[in-house]
């Protein structure tokens, strides 16, 4: 073909849109519902259990007592401890969180954060993997209290 034609995309993205269909098909078997009160029930336990951690400060909206009223996720710092650090040493223990500005740079300067970390849950998470996640992460505050004090 002829310029600018022999550059035009060959075969649509078939495999991708096949595949966005079965996983629309697979959560309508769940059931959006289903999920989504999942979900409610695994971030009213995660606040739970950060709320009882004195070094954590959480940011955003608390849920209500179901859950409900926020994302699956929570947005936090754990005292002196800078979140890379801890998502690093956490990663050792083979937790996963984020760690960074989450795409939101000028509230984290507006908060005079260098960054937060976040845990995030979904359908696929457990209360025991909650349970594990807050251990390791006592568990991280009080090795870097140490390096601290």
């Amino acid at each position: 073909a002829d310029l600018p034609h022999k550059f035009e995309a060959g075969t649509p993205a078939i495999a991708e849109a096949i595949a966005l269909g079965a996983a629309v098909d697979y959560l309508a078997g769940i059931g959006m519902d289903t999920i989504h009160a999942y979900e409610a029930e695994l971030t009213a336990h995660l606040f739970q259990q950060l709320n009882q951690i004195p070094e954590i400060k959480l940011y955003g909206p608390q849920p209500d007592a179901d859950g409900n009223g926020r994302a699956a996720l929570a947005a936090f710092t754990a005292g002196a401890v800078h979140p890379h650090d801890l998502s690093t040493l956490l990663d050792q223990d083979g937790i996963a969180i984020r760690a960074g500005h989450h795409c939101t740079q000028p509230l984290h300067h507006h908060l005079s954060l260098p960054s937060t970390a976040r845990a995030s849950l979904y359908f696929y998470n457990t209360h025991e993997e909650i349970d594990v996640f807050v251990a390791a992460l006592r568990e991280a505050i009080d090795f870097f209290g140490s390096v601290f004090n």
